[in-house]
């Protein structure tokens, strides 16, 4: 390149450079804040009056020699200072483009990407599909992308057997432990025990606590034996731990027809365009989980912790101090199988007529066999060994830096390895993050750019546990807590057409606003407006569902629910108090979850076949961050969050008697009303903002505090010594999961210690968490500069 000539390229996060010949390393940064439209690497030329500002007729000069090349609304310049000053896109015009650029075609030609191989994390097709997602990230105008790799523990299998040894001859079996003749990895549980153990077999339902209780409580022996349990109701590691804790000496999982098989009438769900006749079939004549169908999965103790075992509450880089395995909290001791409910029929028919019959309560859906608990006369040689190694894993991360507040930041992301091509799980999701960050290229070009930083994240090793995104978190955690805005999470994108979101209470409102500005592909309504009528139908909602509105300043219930533990939120969300949603569309036909039969003819088929609801959820994910990222004051609501705890409390009282608690209560009290006072007060701002054309020094002093403590509110329910003396990384008081189910449970350690009928210790806690709840509401409380609101004024301007 000659000397005087300005490379000019798409945005970029790196500057671009004044290049000199003859000094080829030396480079004059440039500021530009200006939509430069060009053709990469365009030379536009420059004059060489060194230090001089050029006269109207060279810069009319220099700007036609470079029209074709360069569009902008000024140009100021100098042979060692350049600035392109721009009018910035207007939040209006980056919402119509969030909702108009994102094409379905894309999406599929993602999607088919993503799943068509076979992609377990840690393995080689994992490291290059990382590898492809970021180039592709950088190709759309994300340049700051690089892949962090993190050392966690994995497990892979080495030799498995599940078989019935002894017995009857017409009962011996080899199970084939296969899927299909073309399955390309062995099916297994991520953490699972190594062990050979030979026993009789026991039936235990969904291996709920209770269902074992039910066995000893009328004589049947479970110590000792392997337990054959249906997956459902409960956290599948939990069913393992439950089994440990009760003598049994393995536990084989299996997915009964009865709860994801062809028996449901799944005529309602997916799809409308498909036939019930279709939709009542095992996959692939239907999409209902087949015979031979295995669901893998984790069976890491998620009541407990969640990431890498090996290197708990921190994050596992290559040469840290690690927790030997034997010795690792939160993992299974005894082994465990995943098995289809095919291979499962000839082990139930090994405990027919020995022990209790099933009832009701107990019923699969397989045919031609009575359900027993046994134990069985046979015996069954169950064998799981794996092979524990420290592997690399690979997030993905790019960031777009704010240019308001740099150092706050709004995080995104989806994780992307799978149990086999994982097509709707998780690969509908990574599909709809790359047409995201296609479409946030595109508005970057045109010349947006959010006032505060955007990072995306593409998570690996979800599947054993939350593992790339729970590392990255506990590599950060300090920042985090100070600057992170918010996580907003899509783990499997699509599996049907119904909206379902899990959420912070912070968030609940704007995720209304945005979902009622996206129209529903199939009933050309807003998304919102289907989601409420499908929320006003379900049978749990019927007795106390109340219509709320987008722009409602309480929304009296919620159309998300508690946010779980089963995806890449929990350590930002549970751990770190950073305010979280979770999302998707959703459908009960969903039969082939973790097996290898999620593929890409399925959800061609069955899910999404125009790939219109994928090109829905990238609208409604990308609204969000253009909110959160651009909105002067943060669109989050601390009175919402007051009025569910209050119903929370409620709730929980009258579960246990007309229970009280005055702690808690007097501490609500106070935040109810001081959050109510906050809301107003910001409402009063968003009003000035809509008819001011400029901002005083006060009010940004004002908004500045107000997002401060908006951000620092789900902080505020953090217990450092966590919801219980033995659950310390869950931290989260208002929310967690149950110790027993894994299942999200309002107010974690208080339920527990209630369930334990330990008064004292009752008492303890809920004096903890009304301390915790006064925390929150002081965070709230405080003096704005000059100010002068009242809610007398604001109502006023209601009249």
């Amino acid at each position: 390149m000659k000397k005087g000539y300005l490379s000019v390229a798409p945005y970029t996060t790196e500057k671009p450079q004044y290049f000199d010949e003859k000094h080829p390393h030396y480079t004059t940064p440039l500021m530009v804040n200006a939509l430069v439209q060009v053709k990469p690497l365009h030379a536009v030329p420059i004059t060489e009056t060194k230090g001089k500002e050029h006269s109207s007729k060279s810069r009319a000069s220099i700007k036609n020699k470079g029209d074709k090349a360069v569009g902008y609304a000024g140009l100021l310049y100098s042979v060692h200072s350049v600035t392109f000053y721009h009018i910035a896109l207007p939040p209006e015009t980056a919402a119509d483009l969030m909702k108009s650029i994102p094409s379905s075609d894309h999406i599929r030609h993602h999607f088919t990407t993503y799943a068509s191989k076979v992609h377990l994390a840690g393995s080689e097709q994992d490291e290059s599909l990382a590898k492809w997602t970021r180039q592709q990230w950088i190709n759309y105008g994300l340049y700051d992308t690089h892949i962090k790799t993190y050392y966690p523990l994995l497990n892979y299998p080495e030799e498995r057997r599940l078989a019935i040894v002894k017995g009857p001859e017409e009962l011996l079996f080899e199970a084939s432990l296969k899927e299909s003749n073309e399955t390309k990895q062995p099916s297994f549980h991520a953490y699972s025990g190594n062990g050979n153990v030979t026993a009789s077999l026991v039936y235990v339902n969904y291996g709920r606590i209770n269902d074992f209780q039910f066995l000893i409580a009328r004589g049947v022996k479970v110590n000792g034996t392997i337990a054959l349990i249906r997956n459902g109701k409960i956290a599948r590691g939990l069913k393992v731990k439950i089994a440990e804790d009760m003598g049994c000496a393995g536990v084989v999982l299996y997915s009964d027809p009865e709860d994801d098989g062809p028996i449901n009438d799944g005529a309602q769900f997916g799809n409308s365009n498909i036939s019930s006749s279709i939709m009542n079939k095992p996959y692939p004549e239907g999409p209902w989980r087949s015979g031979t169908s295995v669901e893998q999965g984790s069976v890491q103790y998620t009541s407990y912790s969640v990431g890498d075992p090996s290197t708990p509450g921190y994050a596992a880089t290559e040469n840290v101090t690690r927790v030997p395995y034997s010795e690792a909290k939160g993992v299974p001791k005894i082994p465990s199988l995943p098995i289809s409910w095919r291979d499962a029929l000839p082990l139930l028919k090994s405990t027919e007529g020995f022990g209790i019959q099933a009832d009701i309560t107990w019923l699969g859906g397989i045919c031609n066999i009575s359900y027993f608990s046994g134990p069985s006369e046979a015996q069954i040689n169950l064998v799981n060994i794996n092979q524990y190694q420290v592997k690399p894993i690979w997030n993905v991360i790019s960031k777009i830096k704010g240019t308001g507040e740099p150092d706050r930041a709004i995080i995104l992301g989806n994780h992307r390895d799978a149990w086999g091509y994982g097509a709707v799980d998780p690969s509908s999701g990574s599909a709809v993050l790359m047409e995201l960050v296609r479409t946030l290229g595109v508005l970057l070009e045109r010349g947006w750019r959010p006032k505060r930083t955007i990072i995306i994240a593409s998570w690996d090793a979800e599947e054993y546990g939350a593992v790339g995104s729970t590392e990255w978190v506990e590599d950060h955690e300090s920042w985090l807590q100070e600057e992170a805005v918010a996580y907003l999470n899509v783990d499997y994108a699509v599996s049907g057409k119904h909206f379902s979101a899990q959420a912070s209470p912070l968030l609940n409102r704007l995720l209304y606003q945005v979902a009622d500005q996206v129209i529903d592909p199939l009933t050309s309504r807003s998304v919102y407006q289907v989601w409420k009528q499908e929320r006003s139908r379900s049978p749990q909602e019927q007795d106390i569902y109340f219509e709320p509105s987008p722009h409602d300043n309480v929304t009296p219930l919620p159309l998300t629910d508690p946010l779980g533990v089963d995806s890449d939120h929990v350590a930002f969300f549970h751990h770190s108090g950073i305010a979280s949603v979770s999302m998707g569309f959703r459908g009960e036909a969903y039969g082939v979850h973790h097996s290898i039969f999620d593929d890409i003819h399925w959800m061609e088929a069955f899910g999404d076949p125009t790939f219109e609801y994928h090109q829905t959820l990238t609208k409604i994910w990308g609204l969000l961050v253009l909110r959160l990222s651009s909105d002067l004051i943060l669109p989050m609501y601390p009175q919402d969050y007051s009025t569910e705890i209050v119903r929370y409390i409620g709730r929980l009282g009258a579960k246990q008697g007309c229970l009280s608690f005055p702690f808690i209560s007097s501490a609500l009290h106070s935040l109810a009303a001081t959050s109510l006072h906050f809301d107003k007060r910001v409402s009063h701002w968003n009003k000035q903002l809509s008819v001011k054309k400029h901002i005083s020094k006060k009010l940004k002093k004002n908004i500045a505090k107000s997002n401060e403590r908006i951000l620092q509110f789900e902080r505020a329910f953090l217990d450092p010594e966590g919801v219980s003396v033995d659950r310390n990384w869950f931290k989260h008081v208002i929310y967690g999961p149950d110790l027993n189910t894994g299942l999200t449970k309002e107010f974690p350690g208080l339920a527990q210690a209630i369930e334990n009928d330990d008064t004292v210790h009752t008492k303890w806690v809920e004096e903890r968490i009304g301390k915790l709840l006064l925390n929150a509401e002081r965070t709230l409380r405080g003096h704005f500069d000059g100010d002068d609101y009242t809610e007398d004024q604001d109502d006023d301007e209601h009249e």
